[in-house]
C-alpha cells in the first residue's frame, strides 16, 4: 500500500501565506485601477469656478425694429465650484448616514448659494443633523424623501427657490447649470454603476449636478468619499433618474429639482 506524502507544516504555512498575498495583490490592483481611472477622468474635467448667470441679450432684426430675438448661449462645458461632503462625513456608515444622501445634496446646494464653504467633517455632520431634525419635525421622517418632499426642505427650511422638471432632457440640466443653478437628481442608485458604492449600491440615491461637458455630467456624489467632481455619462444619469415611488424606484417618475437663490 502506498503511503500518502506528508508535507512539513512550514511548507503548508508558506503556501497559505503565498495564497493570501496573491489574493491581496489582485484586490489591491483592482482598487488601484478604479482609483487611477477616476483620477484620470477627473483630470480631464474643466476646473471648478464661480460664474455669473448668463444674461439674455436682445438684438434687433437687421430688417425691422419691430421684431426682437432673444440670444442665450451656454458654454460648451462648465463646472461650478460647489463645496463637497459625503453623506457620512465622519466615515460612520450607520443606518442614519446610509439614508442621508438627500440631506447631503441639500446641504451642499445651500452652502453654494450662501457663498459658504464646508469647513470639515464636523461642520458637515452638524449641517446634516440640522436638516434631519427639521425633516423629522416637519415631515415625520427623513429617509428616502421624494423630489416633492425635498423641495419642501429646500424652500421652507433654507429659503431657496426650486423648480421641478418632469422627463428632463440633458439641455434642461445644462441650461440650469449655465444660469448658476444646481440640479438635484433622484436616482435608482444601482443603475448608476458607481464602483465605489458598497455592493449592491443604494436602492435610492440623490445626485447633485454642478457641471457638464459634452457627454458627461459633473456631480458632487455624496454616496462616496471620492464623490467630489464625480463624472457620469449623460445617458447614465438620465436613464437612472427615478423618484422614490414608495420603494419601487425603478418605476418611479423621471424628475429633477432645479435649485436657485
Amino acid at each position: 500500500m502506498l503511503k500518502k506524502a506528508k508535507f512539513p507544516k512550514y511548507i503548508i504555512l508558506a503556501i497559505a501565506v503565498a495564497g493570501i498575498l496573491v489574493a491581496g495583490f489582485f484586490v489591491y490592483k483592482r482598487a488601484f485601477s478604479k482609483e487611477a481611472v477616476l483620477d484620470q477622468n477627473k483630470a480631464e474635467l474643466p476646473i471648478a469656478k464661480t460664474v455669473k448667470p448668463i444674461s439674455a441679450t436682445v438684438s434687433s432684426s437687421p430688417t425691422t425694429t419691430a421684431e426682437t430675438k432673444i440670444v442665450q448661449e451656454a458654454p460648451a462645458e462648465l463646472n461650478l465650484e460647489v463645496p463637497f461632503t459625503s453623506q457620512a462625513p465622519m466615515a460612520n456608515w450607520d443606518r442614519t448616514h446610509e439614508e442621508a444622501c438627500e440631506e447631503a445634496a441639500v446641504l451642499m446646494a445651500n452652502r453654494f448659494f450662501r457663498g459658504e464653504s464646508i469647513s470639515g467633517s464636523e461642520d458637515a455632520e452638524r449641517g446634516l443633523q440640522d436638516i434631519i431634525d427639521w425633516e423629522n419635525k416637519n415631515l415625520g421622517f427623513f429617509e428616502s424623501t421624494t423630489a416633492q418632499e425635498t423641495t419642501r426642505v429646500i424652500e421652507e427650511m433654507l429659503g431657496l427657490k426650486t423648480e421641478i422638471v418632469f422627463n428632463p432632457k440633458s439641455e434642461d440640466i445644462k441650461n440650469a447649470i449655465a444660469n448658476n443653478k444646481l440640479v438635484i437628481v433622484p436616482s435608482a442608485g444601482r443603475e448608476l454603476g458607481n464602483p465605489f458604492y458598497k455592493a449592491p449600491g443604494p436602492l435610492y440615491h440623490m445626485l447633485l449636478i454642478k457641471g457638464y461637458t459634452v457627454d458627461k455630467f459633473i456631480t458632487n456624489d455624496a454616496g462616496t468619499k471620492r464623490g467630489e467632481n464625480y463624472p457620469y455619462e449623460v445617458e447614465t444619469v438620465l436613464s437612472a433618474n427615478h423618484d422614490w415611488n414608495g420603494g419601487d424606484v425603478e418605476s418611479g417618475k423621471r424628475v429633477i429639482i432645479i435649485v436657485s437663490k
